[in-house]
C-alpha cells in the first residue's frame, strides 16, 4: 500500500497549503477591506455561530468522520502482501546475513519440478505468504490415469521447497487434471 499512501499524502499536503493560503488571504482581506477576497464565509460563519455542537448534522458528521477513520486504520493495519520468502542461512558464517526468494522466483522454481515429471505437460504455480497452489495439466485423458501421477507431482514439488530452504515453507496443495480432448 506505499503507492496509495503517498498519493493520499501528497493530496493532503496539496489540500492543507491550499487551505493555509486561502485562510491567510481571507483573514488578511477580512481585516483590512472588511470583506471577502475568494471564498464568501459569511453564511457559513453565521450558521456555525447558530448551530450547537449537540445537533443533528454536527453529529452525523462526527459519526462519518469516525468511520472514515477507522476505515483508513484498517486499511493501513492490515499486512502488507508478501514479496519475498525468506530463506535459511546459506552455510557456515552466514547466519547473519538475510536472504529471500522472490514470489514469483519460487513460483518458478516449483513449476520447472512439475514439469520435469513424467505425464505432466503443463503446469502453474501461484505462490502467497501462507500457501503454494499448484495445477498441473496430466497427459492422460481420463481422471484416474492423471491422479496417478498426483503424488510424483506432490514429492516434486516439496523437493524443489526444500532444497529451496526457505524458512517457513509455505503449505502446499496440489491439483492435477486430465488434459483436455
Amino acid at each position: 500500500m506505499r503507492l496509495p499512501n503517498r498519493l493520499l499524502a501528497a493530496l493532503l499536503i496539496l489540500a492543507l497549503a491550499c487551505a493555509g493560503a486561502l485562510l491567510i488571504i481571507e483573514v488578511t482581506a477580512d481585516r483590512i477591506e472588511h470583506q471577502t477576497a475568494v471564498v464568501n464565509w459569511y453564511p457559513a460563519y453565521s450558521w456555525a455561530a447558530r448551530t450547537s455542537w449537540v445537533s443533528g448534522s454536527i453529529r452525523v458528521t462526527a459519526v462519518i468522520l469516525i468511520l472514515l477513520g477507522l476505515v483508513l486504520l484498517m486499511a493501513e493495519l492490515k499486512p502488507p502482501r508478501v514479496a519475498r520468502l525468506a530463506a535459511g542461512p546459506a552455510g557456515e558464517g552466514a547466519a547473519d546475513m538475510n536472504t529471500a526468494y522472490t514470489r514469483r522466483g519460487v513460483a518458478a522454481a516449483v513449476r520447472s519440478a512439475v514439469t520435469d515429471v513424467d505425464g505432466i505437460r503443463a503446469a502453474s504455480v501461484k505462490v502467497n505468504r501462507r500457501r503454494i497452489a499448484v495445477s498441473a495439466v496430466a497427459g492422460a485423458l481420463d481422471k484416474a490415469a492423471a491422479q496417478t501421477v498426483r503424488d510424483d507431482v506432490t514429492t516434486a514439488a516439496r523437493d524443489r521447497l526444500t532444497a529451496l530452504g526457505l524458512r517457513r515453507a509455505p503449505a502446499l496443495s496440489v491439483r492435477v487434471t486430465p488434459r483436455s480432448r
